[in-house]
């Protein structure tokens, strides 16, 4: 997360509020913000809170106070599965007779905020692709506590390989409204092709409720280790193959310059699990991803967010990627 660079005057009220170190019931000598797409995230000594944006998005809706509060229960919900000891609940924000805002549950409701505890930087998977080496062992502990919870989990369904045809093309056409290269079309061409060789191989595999946004920066190798931020506004998006999950994090971890730490996780859970899928399936799905997040980067392009030049680079090295994952699914 990159720390917020709105001066103080253009950030609302409560975010001003929420600032200040003497807003919190616990001590702390500072607190910094930072801004992501969907909140505002003050990092105390200890803490982290998470403010829902007051806005409107085509698939989100948090414009009124009942859905913010909705929301912040559902990934304190979800995320609990996960990390129990890390996600403490929901918070207060209110307004008090003579108009002050507190924590304190005094006076009237203004908003919510997902209170967590604040974890160690340096644990962090993506920290560490990037600046180090993560120990083996707490990676194998990381990929143990995922495929635990995967296995777990009650909600089971058979892949809709109508709906991917569908993904892909639609995936496709809005990104070569973004962007022009060439290579969005020989993905999505070359995905199609493969879906229409390996259909029952795609029907074969049973979909969990996953985390959803299985990403390094939400991995933390700790002693135990955490998994945050699943995905909780749309349970039709957590819905995947954990084999597809696991196949991101590895695409992300091989952008990152460390692809065995991907495959550590693939290899755990196939070895817990049993559940052994052909060899062209991790490819393709990594190639599947690949032409998502080349999009969910090159939408960057069109809302206003500074660095260009930084979202069109990395929407192409998505394409890359998946262009070359591609040629490995046959």
């Amino acid at each position: 997360m990159t720390p917020a660079t709105r001066p103080p005057q253009d950030l609302p009220e409560v975010v001003r509020f929420l600032q200040r170190p003497s807003s919190y019931p616990e001590p702390t000598a500072r607190v910094d913000l930072v801004e992501t797409h969907f909140s505002f995230v003050f990092l105390t000594d200890h803490h982290v809170y998470k403010l829902k944006k007051r806005e409107r998005y085509p698939f989100l809706d948090l414009s009124e106070l009942s859905a913010r509060h909705a929301n912040c229960q559902e990934e304190y919900r979800l995320n609990r599965m996960l990390s129990p000891d890390i996600y403490l609940g929901v918070a207060t924000l209110c307004r008090d007779a003579q108009g002050r805002l507190n924590l304190h549950q005094e006076g009237e409701v203004v908003d919510y905020l997902v209170h967590m505890v604040r974890l160690d930087d340096r644990t962090n998977l993506e920290h560490q692709l990037r600046y180090g080496r993560p120990r083996p062992q707490a990676v194998t502990a990381a990929a143990d506590l995922l495929t635990d919870f995967y296995q777990r989990t009650n909600t089971r369904e058979a892949t809709d390989v109508t709906a991917r045809r569908r993904q892909v093309h639609s995936q496709a056409e809005e990104l070569l409204g973004l962007i022009d290269d060439p290579h969005v079309s020989r993905l999505r061409d070359g995905l199609l092709r493969w879906i229409g060789r390996h259909e029952d191989t795609l029907q074969g595999r049973q979909r969990v409720d996953a985390h959803g946004d299985l990403r390094p920066q939400h991995i933390y190798l700790g002693d135990p280790p955490h998994i945050i931020d699943r995905l909780e506004f749309d349970a039709r998006l957590r819905r995947m193959d954990p084999v597809e999950e696991l196949a991101f994090l590895a695409l992300e971890c091989e952008r990152l310059g460390q692809p065995w730490v991907g495959n550590r996780f693939l290899e755990r859970y196939v070895q817990v699990s049993g559940d052994r899928a052909p060899a062209t399936l991790e490819p393709f799905y990594q190639a599947s991803r690949a032409l998502l997040w080349a999009l969910l980067s090159a939408r960057h392009l069109v809302t206003g967010h500074n660095g260009r030049e930084h979202w069109l680079t990395r929407s192409r090295l998505y394409l890359e990627l998946g262009m070359r994952n591609l040629r490995s699914a046959v």
